[in-house]
């Protein structure tokens, strides 16, 4: 099979072509032939040596790409609940830059008609994510009393962020994001975000506090870290919640622990690559029950920016990095499947 191979510490342009064996499933786990993958931060990460597989991992687990879409075309012993030909997207330990790909039967959720191929590869990283940190009872909680709530979310343009604004706004909470520039301002309005704040122009704490007229956000999704640790703490409601997700701004952090004390604040995160897989498993059954009926009602769909071909992975990595994303980038397969 062709896949993506990459130097560890390189530039985007070192994202090439090579060949390699195609992976077997093993037990409980399904071989998908892969249609499209989806590209995220975490590729970045992997592919410049922040956030490495295991050295002990399996060849295929080594390649990057976190996220498919395609067919299943065979099942590992025990596996239970998909077949052959069905078509899903799903969550794998790597190996996503791939023609083939194995992925264990709790991270795969089944495709409805309603949603093409290239959709469901924007499907696990983003709502995965987002449904386990914003909604579940383990973080965010945001489906008990969604209407009485005031949502942050960071970087409202991209992968993540766009998907935690159009659910959280059908939910019925109200929305608050940042953003870069004026015309991602107005996409993430477009989306359902009450307040777009330019963090450019103006110090995001402040506009959040003036915009909840001093009560501060319930619950916030970051991925950023550094200083905007102390900066959501500030923005931070009584009794709220801060959610780290990622530390792109770098994981050293300094904070005045009494302002969180005197909040009743709790700040929690994790990753999701690491998180167990029966976690994992009550995440794809919340979207089956949840945001599944809304894709068929023809709400709440991944939002695509761009299909790029399977060989341009290197040009999908540049536009993560010029922060040009509004919504999610997708490389397509040779597989042909639609």
């Amino acid at each position: 099979m062709q896949y993506i191979n990459y130097e560890i510490g390189g530039p985007a342009d070192k994202l090439e072509v090579a060949t390699g064996p195609v992976p077997s499933p093993l037990a409980g786990e399904v071989l998908i032939q892969v249609a499209y993958v989806g590209v995220g931060a975490t590729d970045i990460a992997q592919r410049t040596g922040k956030f490495m597989p295991k050295e002990d991992a399996p060849f295929n687990h080594k390649i990057i790409g976190l996220e498919v879409s395609g067919v299943v075309v065979a099942l590992g012993e025990g596996a239970q609940g998909f077949s052959p030909g069905d078509r899903v997207c799903a969550l794998v330990y790597g190996g996503g830059y791939a023609e083939y790909a194995t992925a264990p039967t709790q991270t795969v959720l089944k495709l409805p008609d309603s949603l093409t191929l290239a959709e469901g590869a924007a499907v696990p990283e983003n709502y995965f994510t987002v449904w386990r940190n914003v909604f579940s009872s383990r973080f965010g909680n945001l489906l008990e009393n969604p209407q009485e709530k005031t949502f942050l979310v960071h970087g409202g343009a991209g992968g993540i962020g766009s998907i935690a604004i159009l659910l959280a706004h059908q939910f019925g909470a109200k929305v608050i994001t940042t953003v870069s520039s004026p015309a991602k301002a107005e996409a993430v309005t477009k989306w359902g975000a009450d307040l777009a704040i330019n963090y450019k122009e103006e110090p995001f704490p402040e506009a959040v506090m003036k915009y909840t007229e001093n009560k501060g956000a319930d619950l916030i999704l970051c991925f950023i870290g550094g200083d905007y640790v102390a900066k959501n703490i500030d923005a931070l409601a009584n009794f709220g919640k801060i959610v780290q997700i990622g530390l792109r701004a770098g994981k050293d952090v300094a904070f005045d622990l009494k302002k969180l004390m005197h909040k009743w604040g709790v700040l929690t995160g994790g990753h999701l690559r690491p998180t167990p897989l029966d976690q994992k498993r009550e995440v794809r059954d919340a979207l089956a029950e949840h945001v599944v009926p809304l894709w068929e009602k023809g709400l709440c769909k991944p939002l695509i920016y761009k299909e790029l071909p399977f060989a341009e992975a290197a040009e999908s990595h540049r536009i993560l990095e010029r922060s040009e994303v509004f919504g999610k980038v997708v490389l397509k397969t040779s597989a042909g499947l639609e």
